[in-house]
């Protein structure tokens, strides 16, 4: 989950940056639902939902609904556990 806040921050600064205006304007609860529409892994990111959560601040979307905004039910990528990774210092 930590490495998804990342990632969807990224991503919803990316939609934010890129965002065109729309005429169409949907409510919380109508982006949420078709939010949760988006089933099965989604061939390309959906940048369209993406600009329609950015112009909704106020809705305040979590990281784990703007990645399934933007990949469909794509699972997170696997956390390496702390004891595998790399370390640089030397504890001796």
């Amino acid at each position: 989950m930590h490495r998804s806040l990342p990632i969807a921050g990224l991503l919803f600064l990316a939609a934010f940056c890129a965002n065109a205006a729309t005429g169409q304007t949907q409510t919380c609860a109508q982006l949420r639902e078709q939010i949760q529409m988006q089933t099965g892994i989604l061939p390309k990111t959906n940048t369209e939902l993406l600009q329609q959560l950015s112009t909704r601040q106020e809705c305040r979307f979590s990281a784990a609904e703007v990645y399934r905004a933007a990949y469909g039910d794509k699972p997170l990528p696997r956390q390496e556990p702390r004891s595998r990774r790399n370390h640089d210092h030397d504890n001796d």
